[in-house]
């Protein structure tokens, strides 16, 4: 008895809760998709002083200053109604947002917060803008067309938006030229003036027979100066392997991976030399070896090393053209399912 005297002590002494005498319709809205193009979206929260005296709302502060509120200046007798007004700016504010409105009223307890929120769709760029690069009678985002990293399992399709800048119906010409690898095809096949379709270009990396970073040139017209990059990382695909077939497989080996040259006065040429070995059980086959830079170049004889073979690799760097911390390397592609891309580093300061 004396542990639930105490208890109700306790809470008799506890601030009792205050009630907030406005009672608003909704606290939180959402505006849902709005369109940048269509300018200030505005809300209005309405409420009912629920309480026994006049209620006044002195100020509305919104968290941003893309929101402007607005309110009920005159007090709001017991029972009437009145509202807080939300109007919210989307320029320059693509994506979601999500925005608030503290209230201060001349009742302490009906100080509470609004909410507004919704997502904002940008403004349609001119197709100036949104295709820059003129190919002849279209448009195009880039001149450099990238597919990515993607690997030699199968062929690759990607889509590319682009315009028609000219005046008539349009369709991909005669003219264009795709290297053997590449194929393109335009969705739809002809474009009316000022449409935007998609240029639709397949990658087939066994066609292409190289890896590591690869470029190629494109056209799609005749007398269209410049043409066209397609860039993409090609690697080699290697199908799910037992543990068995791991075993048997050719493994590459570095002797370094790292070469420090340290401090070096610039036209320097600085060389050295990396020993690739084979410690696996099948034949190491050399896919291709990338430098990082021209001033980089290597010596390898050997395409394939059987098991238990080494061969050296000779690198050379030309400094003269650099400066300062330099980081650059060499890429070694091979057959070795485990790590069939290896990375050697050369490192060093080259001072003036």
């Amino acid at each position: 008895m004396k542990f639930i005297a105490s208890i109700l002590i306790i809470l008799s002494l506890l601030p009792i809760q205050a009630q907030t005498k406005i009672k608003f319709e909704e606290v939180d809205h959402d505006f849902g998709e709005i369109r940048e193009e269509n300018g200030f979206a505005q809300h209005t929260f309405r409420f009912i002083n629920e309480g026994d005296n006049p209620i006044r709302i002195t100020n509305v502060k919104a968290s941003c200053g893309c929101t402007t509120p607005g309110w009920t200046k005159e007090e709001v007798m017991p029972g009437d109604s009145g509202f807080v007004m939300a109007r919210y700016n989307p320029r320059n504010r693509p994506g979601k947002f999500r925005k608030s409105l503290k209230i201060t009223a001349s009742d302490a307890a009906s100080n509470q917060t609004l909410y507004i929120q919704g997502f904002v769709k940008p403004k349609p760029e001119s197709p100036e803008k949104q295709f820059p690069v003129i190919i002849g009678d279209f448009r195009l985002a880039s001149r450099t067309l990238n597919f990515g990293k993607i690997n030699t399992e199968k062929p690759i399709t990607k889509s590319f938006d682009i315009y028609n800048n000219s005046d008539s119906l349009t369709r991909l010409s005669s003219d264009s030229f795709f290297p053997k690898h590449l194929t393109a095809e335009l969705s739809p096949p002809t474009l009316k003036p000022g449409e935007v379709g998609k240029l639709n270009l397949t990658y087939y990396p066994i066609k292409k027979n190289d890896f590591g970073f690869v470029s190629d040139n494109i056209r799609l017209s005749d007398g269209e100066g410049r043409g066209i990059s397609v860039v993409a990382i090609v690697e080699e695909y290697f199908p799910e392997m037992t543990a068995e077939e791991l075993d048997q497989a050719p493994k590459l080996a570095l002797s370094d991976r790292v070469f420090d040259f340290e401090e070096v006065t610039q036209g320097n040429i600085i060389e050295a030399v990396f020993e690739l070995s084979n410690v696996g059980k099948e034949e190491l086959e050399f896919r291709a070896i990338k430098s990082s830079c021209d001033c980089v170049t290597y010596e390898f004889k050997s395409k394939a090393l059987k098991k238990g073979r080494s061969r050296q690799l000779k690198v050379t760097f030309d400094t003269s053209d650099l400066r300062g911390n330099q980081y650059k390397s060499l890429t070694i592609y091979s057959n070795d399912p485990v790590n069939p891309t290896q990375i050697i580093t050369l490192k060093g300061k080259v001072e003036k």
